[in-house]
């Protein structure tokens, strides 16, 4: 078994390019108008991850898994957009190119319950080079609470600040998914095993995000605003322990008029 955490982004991408969206859908999910939750355990053959939604009209998702050994077992989420190629809402926001977009605005609120519980909660969105959707191009990630570890290596510090988290840049080459990974993750926080709290949040303006990248690195080839989005995602990667996690987030942008 794999057990260092910095395999772990690797071993997902793999069964991704291996075994193609349709396990990846395996999961149950639900709509919540533009939105949709879904319990992504595609990497989990016993169903040690389950869940449930929620009724209101805000999309709700709680998440109950008993897990003894390290890995990356699945990424229970809320989405809005077209996740490699799939969105069962029909909704038409994404994919939006990042140029012409002002705001995105993403709220996400989540509570957790248990022992020894391990993962990472985070906005992950995909990007391609065109509007065809499909298998992404480019993913970036936005880090909140957390005790695992990102993919590749730390490249710059202290980048950016959004509503009382700052961040530092991880980023690398997943070559088993095919596309490069930028990651932001509250500075000075991987390595340092915390725990996760009771209650937590992660709302911010993801566009500071994308302008930075493409002042820092818009030369180096993996990212520029003339990609488009195809999704954003508001989940928790479960890595290990019991517990259950409840999640609630909307994902919104704003066009410039």
């Amino acid at each position: 078994m794999i057990t260092s955490p910095k395999f772990l982004h690797f071993i997902l991408f793999f069964i991704i390019s291996v075994f193609g969206t349709t396990q990846l859908h395996a999961g149950s999910y639900q709509n919540f108008n533009a939105h949709y939750a879904w319990i992504n355990n595609w990497n989990d053959p016993n169903h040690l991850i389950r869940g449930k939604f929620g009724r209101q009209a805000t999309p709700e998702l709680e998440v109950n898994f008993n897990i003894s050994e390290k890995g990356l077992y699945g990424y229970p989420a809320i989405l809005r957009g077209s996740h490699y190629g799939w969105n069962p809402t029909g909704d038409k926001l994404f994919p939006t190119q990042v140029s012409s977009l002002k705001q995105i605005p993403l709220k996400f609120n989540y509570t957790t319950r248990g022992n020894n519980m391990a993962g990472n909660f985070a906005y992950d969105i995909f990007l391609r080079n065109d509007a065809n959707g499909g298998h992404p191009q480019l993913e970036i990630m936005i880090w909140g609470d957390h005790n695992s570890w990102p993919l590749g290596e730390k490249t710059a510090s202290n980048v950016l600040t959004e509503n009382g988290y700052t961040f530092d840049l991880w980023e690398g080459y997943n070559a088993a998914a095919g596309y490069y990974v930028y990651t932001f993750v509250p500075s000075n926080t991987v390595g340092r095993n915390l725990s996760l709290p009771k209650k937590g949040a992660l709302n911010l303006n993801a566009k500071p995000f994308l302008s930075w990248l493409n002042m820092a690195r818009g030369k180096d080839n993996h990212f520029n605003d003339s990609m488009y989005i195809d999704v954003i995602e508001a989940g928790f990667e479960v890595v290990g322990g019991q517990g259950t996690i409840k999640m609630k987030a909307t994902i919104d942008a704003q066009k410039y008029l």
